[in-house]
């Protein structure tokens, strides 16, 4: 949907400092409350829920943890102005070369900016982007720890008539059966690495039939060499927070799915994977409810598990898209990110996640908007780019202009139309400019710290 004038204007950045708060510190607080497991969880449930004495056990562990901190800042005090009163901004990246010559790159309202990312996005080409990409792929030689197949390689083999999204799918279904047996096994070895162990337990949803049906139907269009799409055939997993057609959205728990039903409409990120031509194999495993890091899930699917070591964690919260990618059952998964949900597992399961931008993935769903961020997971840099920019509007037949209003309590924020103009920088990084709060950067076990330094030096040798 295109912006209108009515559009929340964005304000000019040299006036935030004024108006924010002029003092930043890292400042963490311990919070005070017992862990509760067994039956002293079940008597402090009991005692919560009576009318009086429950509401004085949750006003007494809010003062005692200064909870009311957490007010302040987001309605302000006296004369500084509250969190509430901004909305997520986008500020485009400038490109001074691109804006030379031009009269309104003075202003710091961001129209400029806004202007050029529409200029570059009317000459983006994601079937382009996915060839060059292989191009790329050809002159360099991979060295990955598990042969991830990636997207050009699905394509490559479907154009050269080596394989059919047919026979991928067969082999799919039939893969994800085998790693779904046994969720709750603790029989692997501890020490071994292999990718071929099962009980992965990645993918927990899945209608056979309509990925197959998905499959025939792809596989005709390759036959046909009419229809072709940019992602014709390519598998793709979704996570069990997003709405799937035919399938219950769970959320990771025994009761969410029963008491929504069956979803009757794709997510309109799931509509434009398919409208690019995917194959969506079925729904991810996730940590119940997506509130925690680890991807623990014991009550209703079992344990999504790292194909590294089963007996290792994935991560969380989208732990069986991570998993899913890095078993190779699918090249790029769909996740969700509030807190790391995507990021985490990707880390741990050693594949590529990404968290977008505010607002650049439409997510018609009823989740705090703010927070919740549907991004792509994917064995490489490049298959993430591909997914990111199939995700925000690029590459389908759903006539998406790729430019959207975000809806907001206090109006829309405008988020400029994708192009991946930057992504070919390559190993020179001479022109991004990364920021990095120490405090906070520095706050972890030594050898983390250590790990993410180096990572940091890396990144500045490719600068120099």
């Amino acid at each position: 949907m295109t912006a209108s004038k009515s559009s929340t204007e964005t304000p000019s950045s040299s006036s935030l400092p004024s108006s924010l708060p002029s003092s930043s510190c890292y400042n963490l607080r311990r919070v005070i409350t017992p862990t509760l497991t067994g039956l002293p969880l079940l008597i402090t449930t009991k005692l919560l829920r009576v009318p009086i004495l429950g509401r004085l056990i949750i006003a007494f562990t809010k003062a005692v943890n200064d909870f009311g901190c957490v007010s302040r800042l987001a309605e302000g005090t006296g004369t500084t102005a509250g969190l509430m009163s901004y909305m997520p901004l986008y500020y485009p990246f400038p490109d001074l070369e691109l804006l030379e010559g031009r009269s309104e790159k003075r202003e710091d309202d961001g129209s400029a900016y806004f202007c050029m990312h529409e200029e570059l996005a009317k000459g983006f080409d994601l079937e382009r982007f996915i060839a060059e990409q292989n191009e790329n792929d050809a002159s360099e030689e991979l060295h990955r720890d598990f042969c991830y197949w990636t997207i050009q390689d699905y394509i490559s083999k479907y154009t050269s008539q080596q394989l059919t999204p047919y026979q991928v799918a067969l082999a799919i279904v039939k893969a994800v059966k085998q790693s779904s047996q046994s969720p709750y096994s603790s029989t692997s070895s501890s020490t071994s690495s292999s990718p071929s162990q099962k009980n992965i337990n990645a993918i927990t949803a899945m209608n056979e039939h309509e990925v197959l049906e998905q499959a025939r139907q792809s596989t005709k269009r390759y036959h046909s060499k009419q229809g072709i799409r940019p992602l014709e055939g390519v598998p793709i997993a979704i996570k069990d927070e997003i709405n799937l057609k035919n399938y219950p959205t769970t959320h990771g728990t025994t009761f969410l799915g029963k008491l929504n039903g069956t979803s009757v409409n794709d997510c309109i990120i799931v509509q434009r994977l398919k409208s690019a031509g995917a194959i969506i194999v079925g729904k991810t495993n996730m940590h119940e409810l997506g509130v925690g890091t680890t991807g623990f899930n014991w009550t209703h699917t079992g344990m999504a598990r790292n194909p590294h070591n089963t007996n290792h964690y994935t991560g969380g919260s989208s732990s069986g898209s991570a998993a899913a990618v890095s078993a190779g059952l699918v090249p790029l998964a769909v996740g969700l990110d509030g807190g790391g949900s995507i990021r985490i597992p990707s880390s741990l399961c050693g594949v590529v996640g990404l968290k977008p931008t505010f607002g650049r993935g439409d997510l018609d769903m009823k989740l705090c908007y703010s927070l919740g961020h549907v991004g792509p997971i994917g064995g490489s840099v490049v298959d993430v780019a591909i997914g990111y920019a199939v995700m925000a509007g690029v590459g389908g037949n759903d006539h998406d202009d790729g430019v959207v209003q975000v809806k907001n309590v206090k109006g829309h924020v405008r988020v400029p139309p994708l192009h991946l103009a930057r992504f070919g920088l390559g190993k020179d990084l001479s022109k991004l400019k990364i920021g990095i709060f120490e405090d906070y950067f520095n706050d972890a076990d030594s050898d983390v710290v250590d790990a993410c330094w180096k990572a940091v030096g890396h990144l500045e040798s490719l600068g120099e």
